[in-house]
């Protein structure tokens, strides 16, 4: 029996068919998407997507709301937003969902930027190799009980290049690195409210030993150093809702 195209409009519901086993898969219903905000015709491409209708499909991306809509719409809605005289935060042109990093509920300081939306590969498959795409590295929506970071890509290299801005300030101001390390974490007045993750990168533990509590940055290389740290920390988280970290 030939398989049934059946609509969706959630990323959640296409990633239960892609997660099926290929015996699965003869007798599912196969995925079929089209962009709500256009309202095309033509399917837009998943990785669902038949082979003979691949050729007439427009680029998807994910929302974190779990929608799907064409690339081009998207951008145009997102474009649409950011330019008004009062620029609005961008939202789902479908359900209205904020797509800023303000939507962390665990976060009061989470900036006002965009969410990334993620691309889906322009390709099809049916098994994934190591290494490949795969529909469990895409980050969870939130219908799937995903959480949206406090930061963006860009907010966080400005914290981190105004972290290595005090280094080199408490350096000068003839501190030893043990002594940069408690006046920033610890003391009254001078200690930075610094994220978990920020306090990671910046003080590594280097053994706890009184000469050198820390691994410090190279004198002279404070910025370099900290930016290379979370350039490394951007690509080992992979693709989120701050962007691909590749």
């Amino acid at each position: 029996m030939t398989p049934q195209r059946e609509e969706v409009t959630l990323w959640h519901e296409l990633k239960a068919y892609l997660l099926l086993s290929p015996a699965e898969r003869r007798t599912a219903n196969i995925p079929l998407v089209k962009c709500p905000v256009c309202l095309d015709q033509n399917e837009i491409f998943t990785p669902a997507t038949p082979a003979e209708n691949r050729l007439n499909a427009s680029p998807t991306v994910v929302l974190y709301c779990g929608h799907m809509i064409c690339a081009g719409c998207f951008r145009g809605w997102q474009s649409h937003l950011e330019d008004r005289d009062d620029p609005e935060t961008v939202t789902c042109p479908i359900c209205r969902t904020d797509l800023c990093f303000t939507t962390n509920p665990y976060s009061e300081d989470g900036c006002h930027h965009t969410l990334y939306a993620v691309p889906l590969p322009d390709h099809t498959t049916v098994i994934w190799q190591p290494g490949d795409w795969h529909p469990n590295k895409m980050p969870l929506t939130r219908p799937e009980g995903g959480l949206v970071p406090n930061k963006c890509h860009w907010c966080r290299r400005e914290s981190m290049e105004a972290l290595a801005r005090h280094i080199v300030q408490l350096r000068q101001d003839g501190l030893n690195d043990f002594q940069v390390r408690s006046t920033l974490l610890h003391t009254a007045g001078f200690a930075l409210e610094l994220t978990e993750l920020e306090k990671k990168l910046a003080f590594p533990p280097n053994g706890g030993t009184g000469r050198k509590p820390w691994v410090a940055p190279p004198p002279g290389q404070e910025r370099q150093y900290l930016i290379f740290m979370l350039n490394e920390e951007f690509r080992d988280e992979g693709v989120t809702w701050r962007g691909s970290g590749s």
